[in-house]
């Protein structure tokens, strides 16, 4: 009925309100933005909300770390201790955190991980809260363009370019590149010969013989001194 109806969707939108009110007290998160490349300097986040009818005082330690996929901490990225946060009831304090490409640059590893953790010290209640996550830093994007007609048994050639996003060259720079029925069940590789300074493109031209029509995938992996296991690839239909 129209009644029941009525009922329902008025307590279907209390329930709502209920689910969205927040939980009282003091609370930390750890925000961050999309723009978190390898070579750039950005900004994190830690955003304290004050979820009561009283003021607060609180002690915030924001920190970050390298770390490794297998769970091994490395050297910090950048730190922040901060010993009077005041906070109103009901307001919320975004902290920012700098990420220099200075700082954490030597200390991250190849798996271009961070982690962030946050620790918030209320004065009054003596309690404290920890916010944890992990980043990973964005590589740059490999290009490939494919030169001639792929067929069955022609030689192609693959032109691969990446620019670098560091503000310090790139040496000892290589090329890879395989793929099932491209290369043969090879990996092909070029090196440069060259520096890459910082904001110029990588540059090589690798040639390889498909040996089987179709739809196939070309993976593209590159390495260097700063830079290392940046993977890339190209769809590539080969006719007959």
């Amino acid at each position: 009925s129209d009644e029941e109806r009525e009922a329902f969707k008025k307590a279907n939108h209390q329930n709502k309100l209920l689910q969205e009110k927040p939980e009282p007290g003091l609370h930390i998160t750890i925000k961050v933005t999309s723009d978190m490349r390898k070579g750039c300097d950005f900004d994190v986040f830690a955003v304290v909300t004050n979820n009561t009818e009283a003021e607060r005082k609180c002690r915030l330690v924001f920190g970050s770390c390298a770390v490794s996929y297998n769970g091994f901490l490395g050297g910090n990225c950048g730190f922040k201790d901060l010993l009077n946060v005041q906070l109103s009831p009901g307001a919320e304090r975004r902290v920012p955190l700098r990420l220099n490409y200075s700082k954490y640059g030597d200390q991250v590893t190849e798996d271009n991980l961070i982690r962030l953790a946050a620790l918030l010290m209320d004065y009054s209640t003596g309690e404290a809260q920890l916010a944890m996550r992990n980043i990973v830093l964005d590589n740059p994007e490999i290009k490939v363009r494919i030169l001639g007609e792929p067929k069955e048994n022609r030689k192609l050639a693959a032109e691969i370019s990446i620019q670098n996003p560091l503000p310090e060259p790139l040496d000892n720079c290589c090329f890879s590149i395989e793929g099932a029925n491209l290369t043969g069940g090879n990996i092909i590789s070029e090196r440069l010969g060259c520096t890459v300074g910082p904001g110029e493109d990588a540059k090589v031209k690798i040639y390889f013989t498909p040996t089987h029509s179709g739809l196939r995938k070309l993976v593209v992996d590159f390495d260097s001194n700063k830079l290392c296991h940046v993977k890339g690839y190209r769809n590539v239909i080969i006719g007959k």
